[in-house]
């Protein structure tokens, strides 16, 4: 009889959506490999074949799903090539959408960066590799601002500074969201955000 053939990345994959569901029933901080092997059926020595250690399965979670928001924003600001419109979809991609389709991960994020903050773990820290993904969403916002400023349409402005005043911004906004959700209407939220940055951005 053949060997059974596996899928190393798909079973890598079972592993991190099994994982991600263990952390937010029970948090980071008490989660244990084994109740990961559990929730995904497997053994607890077969995940030590794909991850070294829980800090390495949310560092990949992470990391896929930042990849994820990336890819989703850069597909929706292909669809517009007016850098007003861009600003728009992006707080509405990054503001709304992530919030509201992806609640689950971002409460189980701060939960995790908490944690590493208490613990006073760099190992945690540097798996979120956060330095990056901030570098290029800063990216994605100063291109925008440099292309309205070039069109006209936005009046000249540090572009690294003002991206990284709306990244603050957003983030403020997504820590305020998950500590009272009913506080916050996310439309009127990005609604607002869209029209104060116009407000100073216009020519």
């Amino acid at each position: 009889m053949a060997p059974k053939i596996v899928d190393k990345e798909a079973k890598k994959q079972e592993i991190l959506n099994a994982a991600m569901q263990v952390f937010a029933q029970k948090g980071v901080a008490n989660t244990r490999m084994t109740d990961i092997a559990v929730a995904a059926g497997i053994g607890k020595g077969t995940i030590y074949e794909y991850f070294r250690s829980k800090d390495e399965i949310f560092g990949a979670a992470f990391e896929y799903f930042m990849q994820n928001v990336d890819e989703k924003l850069v597909a929706a600001l292909k669809t517009e090539r007016d850098p007003v419109q861009q600003l728009r979809i992006l707080i509405d991609v990054s503001i709304k959408s992530f919030l509201e389709e992806d609640e689950d991960f971002i409460a189980i994020m701060m939960d995790f960066w908490a944690e590493g903050i208490r613990s006073d773990k760099e190992e945690i820290m540097r798996v979120f590799n956060l330095e990056e993904f901030y570098d290029r969403f800063r990216a994605i916002i100063a291109g925008i601002i440099d292309a309205g400023i070039s069109e006209g349409s936005f009046r000249p402005v540090d572009s690294f500074t003002l991206s990284s005043l709306i990244i603050g911004a957003m983030d403020g906004i997504m820590l305020q969201w998950i500590l009272n959700k009913d506080n916050f209407d996310m439309q009127r939220v990005a609604d607002t955000l869209f029209e104060i940055l116009l407000d100073g951005l216009a020519a």
